[in-house]
């Protein structure tokens, strides 16, 4: 269905999505790339925006655009157990669970190597050497692999140490033929990989070592640096493998690096950052983790840029700029889970909060590329979210029965706890409003059928408030979905898997009415901002408009999902509804027609987040851990096809001129073609056959390219019905089939389904002809014969 340039269009502005599974991470030396292993893929990630830029594996060509779905793709499903970037940036390698290894050549994303990694198990790991010409693969089997990739063999095998390890080294410069590598039994071990001996093992660390680094990338390096979850640094001697000084930590550390070639950064378990000095012992703290809600698994460092990132286990990247001060000025989330709800925040709408099936709030800075803080608080999963337009607070509820009121601190980004009621229900809250533009009242629903209608009161402390309930009502029989308030703030309506929506006053406990008519239960109510007319959206894959006065259904409006959620926009003339299948689509209240069909997500989505400000965006946010901003591009659009027309309108101009003054017949005829008008392709073709001009039909047909050719052979399609074209049709379709047996790409674009529509008619009609004359002939034997 073409779209009406006067109707509603939207276009996806900036996606994201989940770029990071846990396992390796890597980070590009300029600082502003970070390569993230992803299940079967590689995804490129801009420091910056946060967005993916591209993608390596085997289910994305050259381009890094995904090629395959369904069952190719699952064909194609090697997943990488690990992978590791070059030192000079031009390579990735991936080993895969086939026990192939692949090597990436960034730039062009094609696979320049491919071999087996030999070992009997998986790797476990894998890394370049300084120089990049080697590779180092770890496997189960207790053994390590030395490969020289350009002429495709294996150096060494090594095998004299206690496996797997999870830490492999080349020793920073490479005139140094030494490698290193922290083995199953806690012990860090040295080889010199020309000779395959052994040179040392450093033994210390009483459970497994984490981290490792150099103090130099010097010949003259003498002194290693290790940490382990027994709480301790060790800094070795690496000729002997003699400790040097053991320094006590008190808390499990997960990753190291050397600062210059005295001081020693190290990251803790729980987020906690520290400088050793590696001589005297000191130690200074540099961050303190205040919360204790997340766990670090592994830490990065970026020279050029002075920068350190930490990697938490729940697959978010925390990155710090080391000078002047350490300060944390980016948040990537590589992994979101399914996203529950969604909600603007702040008077200008610069935040967005999100609800993602965990415990934790996660505030994206939308005006700081998406620059992202997590709220901790909740001791359950978050499931709904409110703020009450242009406003900085937001009420956050769900499974652990508790409603916290937050408090935007723009300068920080982040959120402050004003207030919370932790027994405010007996079962999960679903769905949490705050009043219309208002921000002293606000309605709660739960699971068991229950409606609450809250006023908050502030404290003598101006930053503290508190829940009072107004009244509570048994509102339904079954779990309540959605509760809303209409723009007057005197009405509360509530939609429930009862199958029915209700409205309530919100001055008393009583009920209005009640919104009979769906088949199945109800997701979501919305009042229209102009109109009294409430929306509901149902199992029963419908959305219903009802009218305030009479509760009679005005409209139902038909898809082929359940419709999760829906929401009014420009001024109520539209909606915006969502599905379980993915699907966004975008409704014309007048006309009952749906405008636009977006097709983006993959799963069900569960929420949208419609700006009150501008409306000329939104956000939509689905079970398949995307977030996806939405443009309006509706002027974009009526501007591009008033252009399209005025260009149309030059060149049907210029073909009448052309024809008029009877010139430049060649152009005429492209211009022709490119207009799709059979007739005045016909009379410029027919013009050169009755000059018996047969070479220069040729010539036309010949500069034409493939797509003009196609429009061609659909206006022969039209001529060959009809014998009053058929000549000129002969002759096209002489000259399109020579062309073709000398051009194989011509044959692809005019498929045989066209092909065969063509000649059908032409060979249909010269058939009938040949039968008609054959008849004739017998009559004529038959006269001939009985004279």
């Amino acid at each position: 269905m073409a779209l009406n340039i006067n109707e509603k269009s939207f276009a996806v502005q900036a996606s994201y999505g989940n770029f990071y599974a846990g396992g390796d991470v890597a980070w590009s030396k300029d600082g502003k790339w970070i390569f993230c292993l992803n299940g079967s893929e590689i995804t490129k990630v801009d420091v910056q925006t946060g967005l993916v830029n591209r993608s390596y594996g085997l289910n994305y060509n050259e381009e890094g655009e995904r090629i395959n779905t369904g069952a190719e793709e699952e064909e194609n499903d090697d997943t990488i157990y690990c992978f590791d970037l070059s030192p000079n940036q031009e390579y990735i390698v991936t080993v895969h669970r086939s026990s192939l290894l692949r090597l990436w050549h960034l730039p062009t994303g094609k696979i320049e190597k491919l071999w087996k990694s030999q070992h009997k198990g998986p790797v476990v790991k894998v890394a370049f050497s300084s120089d990049a010409k080697l590779i180092c693969t770890s496997g189960a089997d207790s053994t390590l692999r030395i490969w020289d990739y350009d002429n495709s063999r294996c150096l060494c095998a090594l095998k004299e140490f206690v496996g797997p390890a999870n830490l492999v080294q080349f020793h920073p410069n490479p005139a140094k033929k030494e490698i290193f590598a922290a083995g199953a039994d806690n012990a860090i071990y040295k080889w010199n990989y020309e000779t395959k001996e052994m040179q040392a093992k450093m033994k210390g660390h009483l459970s497994q070592v984490t981290g490792f680094d150099f103090s130099d990338n010097t010949v003259e390096c003498k002194n290693l640096v290790s940490v382990s979850r027994d709480k301790v640094l060790i800094v070795w001697n690496m000729d002997d493998g003699k400790q040097l000084k053991v320094v006590p930590l008190y808390e499990e550390i997960v990753g190291v690096f050397y600062k210059d070639k005295t001081n020693a950064i190290v990251v803790g378990l729980n987020g906690n950052l520290k400088q050793i000095n590696c001589g005297s012992g000191k130690i200074s703290v540099l961050l303190e983790s205040q919360e204790k809600e997340y766990e670090i698994n592994k830490m990065l460092r970026n020279a050029l840029n002075n920068q350190l990132a930490v990697v938490t286990t729940d697959h978010n990247i925390l990155i710090f700029e080391m000078e002047p001060k350490l300060k944390c000025f980016k948040h990537l989330i590589g992994f979101n889970d399914e996203i529950l709800d969604i909600c603007f925040l702040g008077e200008s709408e610069q935040f967005l909060a999100v609800a993602t099936n965990s415990k934790h709030i996660k505030l994206y800075d939308i005006e700081n590329d998406m620059n992202c803080n997590i709220i901790v608080g909740h001791k359950d999963t978050v499931m709904t979210l409110s703020s009450p337009g242009s406003s900085n607070l937001l009420l956050s509820a769900g499974k652990d029965y508790s409603i916290f009121l937050w408090s935007l601190d723009k300068e920080n980004a982040t959120l402050k706890c004003l207030a919370k009621n932790t027994s405010s229900h007996t079962a999960t809250i679903g769905c949490i409003s705050f009043g219309f533009n208002c921000s002293n009242v606000f309605a709660s629903v739960c699971q068991s059928g229950s409606m609450k209608v809250w006023t908050l009161k502030a404290k003598h402390k101006q930053e503290e408030y508190e829940f009072l309930i107004k009244y509570a009502a048994l509102a339904h029989d079954k779990e309540v979905n959605s509760v809303s308030f209409s723009p007057n703030n005197k009405i509360i309506a509530t939609a429930s898997q009862d199958k029915t929506a209700k409205l309530w006053s919100a001055d008393s406990h009583s009920i209005i009415g009640t919104l009979r008519g769906h088949s199945r239960g109800v997701w979501s109510v919305r009042f229209s901002p102009t109109d009294q007319i409430v929306l509901t959206t149902s199992s029963d894959c419908s959305l219903r408009l009802w009218s305030l006065s009479n509760l009679s259904c005005l409209k139902r409006l038909e898809q082929t999902a359940t419709v999760l959620r829906a929401e009014f926009i420009d001024h109520g003339k539209y909606i915006i509804s969502s599905g379980s299948d993915g699907l966004l689509k975008v409704w014309n209240i007048k006309t009952n027609a749906c405008v636009q069909t977006l097709d983006e997500h993959d799963d069900r989505v569960w929420s949208l987040a419609v700006s009150s400000k501008t409306q000329k965006y939104f956000f939509s946010a689905a079970a398949d851990s995307k977030l996806i901003k939405w443009k309006d591009i509706t002027e974009e659009c009526k501007n591009s096809e008033i252009d399209k027309r005025q260009a149309e309108l030059q060149e049907e101009q210029s073909l009448q001129t052309l024809l008029h003054q009877n010139k430049n017949l060649k152009k005429a005829f492209v211009l022709a073609l490119k207009l799709g008008k059979p007739r005045v392709t016909y009379n410029i073709l027919n013009q050169f056959i009755q000059k018996r001009q047969h070479a220069a039909i040729g010539d036309l047909i010949t500069q034409l390219n493939n797509d003009r050719k196609l429009i061609l052979l659909d206006h022969v399609k039209v001529w060959s019905c009809n014998a009053r074209y058929s000549q000129v049709s002969n002759v096209v379709l002489h000259h399109l089939l020579n062309e073709m047996l000398v051009e194989p790409s011509l044959q692809r674009s005019l498929n045989a389904k066209n092909l065969v529509e063509v000649v059908t008619p032409y060979v249909q009609r010269h058939f009938k002809r040949v039968t008609e004359l054959s008849k004739e002939l017998n009559f004529l034997d038959f006269i001939v014969q009985n004279i």
